[in-house]
């Protein structure tokens, strides 16, 4: 399946190709090499995720709650935090007319049938155009193939567009059925832009991450298995088929929090879209001494 297949199929917060201004050190979301080995699940990519909503929070609270089975860590009257596997996501309510997000968790890459089953007990799953489909999968199924993953997709209560998928690559097999458990991360977020190569190129530049597997003037990812920012151009369409009904693209507060190397922070003109990083080094040197003291604190830049 080409790039084009995915840019149709989704819809994200935007930001503009000019808008980056600032930056330090490196955002080391990583390279794809070696990837292949790694079992997913142990620290993602994307820490936290902060969305607004086009719903009251209740909604979205007994949704992510009692239909997807996730943990609420933090539940007030202007904000909502849910445990989203090794992710934190949280939703505040929206300031502009009817936001909406993509974003996609990780899942052990065997489960993705029953993952499929096991969703369509609880939502509607999104119609898949025939050439997207795997002959080898049933037909709610879409066929990544350049990624070697397959995908599933849904709507929450607050119209985003949520994805499970499996990536093959990572070879993280579990034993089972598919449930909540099964949602390790979430490991896409998309950022829609004017300009798709000149932002891509300001971002590898400054962040220091890599172009993953293909991308053209439309669709760049940036990252790898663990966590992909999905540039898309400004404008595109939630469906396959577009008609008068169908959303396109537009800006919406988002932050996200990411794993890497160095502390860093991303700030955009004029568009409330913020990306920070928090230091890889320091989440490794916490997690030995809990080893030892459970108990210990977690430094400041964590």
């Amino acid at each position: 399946m080409s790039d084009l297949n995915r840019r149709q199929f989704l819809s994200f917060a935007a930001v503009s190709a000019s808008s980056l201004i600032s930056a330090h050190s490196s955002w080391a979301i990583g390279t794809n090499a070696g990837r292949a080995q790694e079992v997913a699940g142990v620290t993602p990519r994307i820490l936290d995720l902060h969305l607004q909503a086009s719903v009251p929070l209740q909604e979205l609270r007994a949704f992510y709650r009692d239909v997807i089975g996730l943990r609420i860590l933090d539940d007030q009257k202007d904000r909502l935090v849910i445990s989203a596997g090794k992710t934190t996501l949280t939703f505040t309510p929206g300031t502009v007319s009817d936001p909406f997000y993509h974003f996609a968790f990780n899942i052990p890459e065997n489960k993705i049938v029953s993952a499929l089953n096991w969703q369509k007990e609880r939502t509607p799953l999104l119609p898949i155009p025939e050439r997207l489909r795997d002959s080898n999968y049933p037909a709610d199924v879409v066929n990544y193939s350049h990624w070697n993953a397959h995908s599933v997709f849904f709507l929450d209560p607050a119209g985003n567009v949520v994805e499970y998928i499996a990536r093959h690559d990572l070879k993280n097999p579990a034993p089972g059925g598919f449930s909540s458990r099964d949602l390790l991360y979430i490991s896409e977020i998309g950022l829609i832009v004017d300009d798709v190569p000149s932002t891509a190129s300001v971002v590898k530049k400054v962040a220091g991450v890599d172009q993953y597997r293909g991308g053209d003037e439309n669709f760049m990812a940036l990252g790898d298995e663990e966590g992909l920012l999905l540039i898309m151009k400004r404008g595109r369409i939630l469906n396959f088929n577009p008609s008068s009904d169908s959303k396109a693209a537009r800006v919406f507060q988002t932050a996200v929090r990411v794993r890497g190397s160095e502390k860093i922070y991303l700030r955009f003109r004029q568009l409330p879209i913020q990306v920070s990083c928090r230091c890889e080094v320091c989440i490794t040197l916490h997690r030995n001494i809990q080893k030892t003291n459970p108990a210990s604190s977690p430094p400041a830049c964590l």
